[in-house]
């Protein structure tokens, strides 16, 4: 399944398939960042951001489908969090091109996170006890990963502009 060619089954698997096409930009800024620097980091990181991609096109699938429980809703954010995070630790190592596509995949990950957490948030407040904790607790975890890789991508980019 490729997320450019098909729909997502439910409308909550909208937010999954924008972290997918943030997998893909990152994937993109991997191929570009092997014709310039380290070949082997650069392959791995692409490799991970694929698995990713692969991920969240079948967690998209499953999102929020017949009143389940918001697992895949969690799992989804918690991969785009990895994601952002992924993707923030390798700009340094990029060319400035392939850094800019980098930080956007960083931000498109970052949104499809907060996307995500709105969703868990309605979902949970049908939940009880201590599932319903650990949910709030996976979710609030994805949403603070992803901000600490929005911070560092923001920070990388405006230290592009100075310098």
């Amino acid at each position: 399944m490729n997320y450019q060619d098909r729909s997502c089954d439910t409308p909550s698997g909208a937010p999954a398939l924008a972290g997918a096409r943030a997998a893909s930009l990152l994937e993109e800024a991997c191929r570009l960042g092997m014709e310039a620097g380290d070949s082997l980091r650069m392959e791995v990181v692409g490799n991970l951001a694929r698995d990713i991609r692969q991920q969240l096109e079948v967690l998209a699938r499953y999102a929020g489908e017949n009143g389940e429980p918001p697992d895949s809703l969690v799992e989804a954010a918690l991969a785009c969090a990895d994601l952002a995070t992924l993707a923030a630790c390798i700009l340094r190592e990029l060319t400035p091109d392939a850094a800019r596509r980098t930080a956007s995949a960083v931000r498109e990950a970052v949104d499809a996170v907060g996307d995500l957490s709105a969703l868990v948030e309605t979902e949970a407040k049908s939940l009880e006890g201590a599932y319903a904790d650990y949910v709030m607790r996976d979710i609030r975890a994805a949403g603070w990963r992803a901000g600490l890789a929005a911070r560092q991508a923001d920070e990388f980019l405006e230290g592009l502009v100075r310098g």
